[in-house]
């Protein structure tokens, strides 16, 4: 895919106009820090550390883009690339599992083949799911490096404002929360390196070949396998939005990376489970098979894209456009089972604009 670069080039050149104009501003700000360390009186001391934090300020005033550049490649490639954990590979990660667990060393009989076909084909089937949740993951690896990218050259571009505020002793704290939420966004794929060791986790789950012996069936096997890929795919998605948030939550608030992650994962399951059946079942009064399946879908992705992102039910559009009674999930008329009542009563207003 083409790069960040090339795509907007405009808008980097706009972004470095912007930061040198406001250097300017910063160097201003230096020498208020100044006069006002100097007014309210100093020591030796004091203006000798006063001195050594404005070529730090200095420094990173100019260097901070190029310093942050580099530190992002670094952390992509340490990370992502090796360590072999980028969620667009979970088909090839799947494939390797079954490869370890299946071949033991010893020699197979055709009996033996013949005896697995049912879990062989259940695994190729899974494979075949979790390439096409690989190639869906790669698109949102790709746009969140687009989003990082919009949000980090547009910090650089204001950092000057903010690392002037750093000399100045009570705007000191801003400036400071500002690097520091830059930091968090360099560090977005450490959030999905988190998140991959819970993938590994459900992966080594779907691949145990213990039920195999247990059950010469392979049914229980099949069932396992099943359970495993729609938990991975929904975590899958879900993590990829949700993990450089939550980095975000354990660097400015010292938050524990996996219980937010598995917190906010089950909450957006649920949302997305309810939102999904509220969706088919509205669908499913158009008498239209074709039609229920792709409203549910659509209502699943919405709603785990939204939640992951903490903004809410989005699939909760889809039920809210029918003009239906909300129910929730005991059948009691007035609740809403998603808890977007609001957007209901939104589009049934507009809708009554248009007929």
């Amino acid at each position: 895919m083409a790069s960040f670069e090339s795509l907007f080039p405009t808008f980097l050149q706009k972004c470095v106009e912007l930061h040198e104009l406001l250097r300017i501003v910063a160097f201003m700000l230096f020498i208020v820090g100044t006069i006002m360390l100097v007014v309210h009186g100093f020591t030796g001391k004091t203006l000798m550390l006063h001195m050594v934090r404005l070529f730090v300020l200095t420094a990173l005033l100019v260097m901070l883009p190029q310093w942050g550049n580099q530190v992002q490649q670094l952390v992509q490639t340490s990370i992502l690339d090796g360590l072999g954990i980028d969620p667009s590979n979970v088909q090839d990660q799947y494939n390797n599992l079954l490869v370890v667990k299946r071949d033991t060393g010893s020699d197979h009989s055709w009996w033996d083949i013949l005896g697995d076909l049912s879990g062989f084909t259940v695994e190729v089937l899974i494979s075949g799911v979790l390439w096409l949740v690989g190639e869906f993951a790669s698109l949102l690896v790709f746009w969140a490096y687009i989003i990082q990218k919009f949000i980090l050259f547009s910090s650089y571009a204001l950092s000057p404002l903010l690392i002037g505020f750093m000399a100045i002793r009570p705007l000191r704290s801003v400036g400071s929360r500002y690097l520091m939420n830059i930091v968090g966004v360099l560090l977005w794929p450490l959030g999905w390196a988190v998140a991959a060791l819970i993938t590994q986790g459900i992966l080594d789950f779907m691949t145990d070949p213990a039920f195999k012996y247990i059950d010469p069936t392979a049914t229980v096997y099949s069932l396992q396998a099943t359970v495993g890929v729609v938990v991975i795919a929904f975590w899958i998605v879900f993590s990829t939005i949700a993990a450089p948030l939550v980095i975000q939550k354990v660097l400015n608030h010292g938050a524990l990376a996996g219980g937010q992650l598995l917190a906010g994962a089950a909450s957006s399951f649920l949302q997305t489970a309810a939102t999904t059946a509220g969706a088919a079942a509205v669908a499913s009064t158009t008498g239209v098979p074709f039609a229920t399946v792709g409203a549910a879908g659509m209502a699943a992705v919405l709603s785990t894209l939204s939640t992951a992102g903490g903004h809410g039910s989005a699939g909760a559009i889809i039920i809210a456009g029918s003009g239906l009674p909300p129910r929730s999930a005991r059948g009691r008329p007035g609740d809403d089972i998603t808890g977007d009542k609001s957007v209901r009563e939104l589009i049934s207003k507009g809708k009554g604009n248009y007929y």
